[in-house]
């Protein structure tokens, strides 16, 4: 019995310690976006499951302005240089070819797709380019939503102001007609009374990152979708010609010319939630991933910033019930590589085995525990408010299409568009009959159109 119990002991630690070597000779490749989760991917989850498995994960992080094309030149070459790469649905067209379908490993491993929200899903871990499909798993989510200075929207002095103003309460805006109204009340200059003191700088009522690029597109197309454009329909009709597109950008160029700051015609995305941060501002766009510069301890704003979701636009051409930006941020896909099983078995430890630790190390949040746990709000004091709002937003969010030429049809064309009504080169028409006219000839020479 003695000699049974050592022979099974022996092969018990034989075998452990042949599987812990062949662990230690896996090491996965990740290729990710700056940001809080890639941090918390090479500090805490790279090491910690290295720690527990033997298989080491490294985790490269590129800039972001060269993530894209690194990334398409390693896959188009097929060099295995990455086992998983960063994906953004906006990008998708151009990795389609060179991904693994999830589906099985999803069968195999347990992953429970169903712990996120149906449009997550359908923006991050599906695409019209590989129908029928699971092409990625959900990292980082996101969506922006209006914050507000609570204490001076509740403030006396200002509920009196605004009413006799405008004959009603102020209230946090419910439309963007009514954040255009807000917006301009709270626009002071320094030597105005801003809740019983006086501004000793310039207070703004509203603003979003509006630099040249990609900062004005961003925050113009958020717009745009809330008031129901999608670019094009099932049949690759561009609908970027309808009027309500030179609506939005009227009421864009004026919101952002006389409630913004002209600082942030120099943001490309977070920069002006310092502003908000000091006290400079009523209300801003609020992506996210820039909560913790909102709530700084000891910033002018900790502990008074109320979370609302985007307005409505009236009228839009959609039947939406609240604003509906387009869902951003991204999520990680795996390339075709000797690893590929080993990549899905990693991210499913970190994502759902762990998903609280994820939320809390990350700072993202998509699955439906991250929403419902205790620990993560009571986690910080404002989670409270943030993180139900988040939630809500994720409820009404536009999904990008995942063809190769959405970057250049629709990004770009919004780009052109607006970067040419803002200055005034163009008109609104003007712009429009070029965007539609461009567009129909992209989709002519990919062949969706005749």
């Amino acid at each position: 019995m003695k000699q049974k119990t050592f022979k099974f002991a022996v092969l018990a630690v034989s075998t452990a310690f042949t599987t812990q070597a062949i662990a230690q000779d896996i090491t996965l490749r990740w290729a990710l976006h700056p940001g809080a989760e890639a941090d918390a991917v090479v500090e805490y989850f790279a090491p910690r499951y290295e720690e527990e498995t033997g298989i080491k994960v490294i985790g490269e992080i590129l800039p972001a302005n060269q993530l894209r094309d690194q990334m398409s030149i390693e896959a188009i070459g097929d060099t295995d240089r990455w086992d998983m790469g960063y994906h953004s649905p906006g990008w998708f067209g151009t990795f389609a070819p060179h991904v693994l379908d999830l589906t099985p490993f999803i069968e195999n491993h347990g992953f429970d797709v169903s712990a996120y929200p149906d449009l997550v899903i359908n923006s991050h871990m599906t695409s019209s380019a590989r129908e029928g499909e699971y092409i990625a798993l959900p990292t980082t989510p996101a969506a922006p939503m209006l914050i507000h200075r609570a204490d001076w929207f509740s403030h006396p002095d200002e509920q009196a102001a605004f009413e006799k103003e405008f004959g009603r309460a102020l209230e946090v805006p419910k439309t963007f007609e009514e954040l255009r109204e807000v917006a301009g009340f709270f626009t002071r200059e320094a030597g105005e009374m801003l809740a019983g003191e006086e501004l000793e700088r310039d207070l703004y009522g509203w603003t979003d990152a509006l630099g040249a690029g990609v900062g004005i597109t961003r925050s113009f197309i958020v717009i745009l979708y809330s008031a129901g454009i999608s670019g094009w329909d099932d049949n690759f009709q561009p609908d970027v010609g309808h009027p309500i597109v030179n609506e939005v950008a009227d009421y864009f160029v004026d919101l952002a010319k006389n409630t913004a700051p002209r600082e942030a015609q120099n943001w490309g995305f977070l920069e002006g939630l310092e502003m908000f941060r000091d006290g400079r501002l009523a209300m801003a766009t609020m992506w996210p991933q820039g909560v913790g510069i909102v709530e700084t301890e000891g910033g002018d704003a900790m502990g008074n910033v109320g979370y609302s979701t985007l307005p409505l636009w009236e009228g839009n051409i959609k039947g939406y019930t609240q604003g509906t930006p387009f869902l951003g941020g991204g999520g990680v896909f795996i390339f075709d590589t000797p690893n590929a099983d080993e990549a899905f078995k990693f991210l499913k430890w970190m994502l759902q085995d762990n998903e609280v630790e994820w939320g809390k190390r990350s700072l993202q949040f998509s699955r439906k525990a991250h929403f419902q746990s205790e620990e993560l709000r009571t986690l910080r004091p404002f989670y409270k408010g943030f993180l139900p709002t988040f939630e809500q937003v994720l409820q009404s969010v536009f999904i990008r299409q995942g063809i190769p030429e959405y970057g250049a049809v629709m990004w770009g064309g919004a780009t052109d568009y607006i970067t040419d009504v803002f200055s005034g080169d163009l008109t609104p028409e003007q712009a429009q009959e070029r965007w539609v006219a461009n567009m129909t000839d992209s989709f002519k020479a990919a062949g969706y159109l005749q």
